[in-house]
């Protein structure tokens, strides 16, 4: 769990000035728990993968707050 603040000089409104950002270890566990909080929300990157992620997306839950899922498969397990 990792929380983040916008940066100096950075817009931002009343309530979003930070984001969650959540690491889960599967890709069908990130879906599960992306799609609960877009329910009433709406979303800031569509879960996708990246350079960085198999799985990695960003949505403003229904009470304003912002996450950042990201998926961190452990190749060692």
């Amino acid at each position: 769990l990792m929380l983040s603040d916008t940066f100096p000089g950075q817009t931002y409104q009343i309530g979003s000035q930070v984001t969650v950002a959540i690491t889960i270890d599967s890709v069908e566990k990130s879906k599960e728990v992306f799609e609960k909080l877009k329910e009433g929300g709406q979303i800031g990157m569509p879960l996708q993968e990246t350079f960085w992620s198999p799985s990695y997306g960003q949505v403003t839950d229904k009470f304003g707050v912002t996450w950042q899922i990201s998926t961190q498969i452990d190749d060692n397990k």
